[in-house]
């Protein structure tokens, strides 16, 4: 009788160890990817910011440039449609 249980319990030790390896094997996937699609994400949005960065140095510039160029006549014209009286 006591052998009977002792193979018992190894057989159920046995599937048990193999359904173990599996949700290990299965949790240790799911952290690459989660790990993996989390830097993705911080180089896409560091991308992203900085495109934004250039986009609002080139508007700057561009705005500068048209301040410095115009006379001052011109420039009090324009900021009269900013203005309320």
């Amino acid at each position: 009788m006591g052998a009977f249980i002792s193979v018992m319990a190894l057989r159920a030790w046995s599937k048990l160890s193999v359904w173990l390896a599996l949700v290990g094997a299965i949790m240790t996937g799911l952290v690459i990817a989660f790990l993996q699609g989390r830097s993705a994400g911080k180089a896409a949005f560091e991308a992203r910011k900085m495109q934004d960065r250039l986009r609002s140095l080139k508007t700057s510039a561009e705005v500068r440039h048209d301040v410095q160029n115009n006379s001052d006549a011109d420039l009090d014209r324009r900021l009269d449609r900013w203005m309320r009286d």
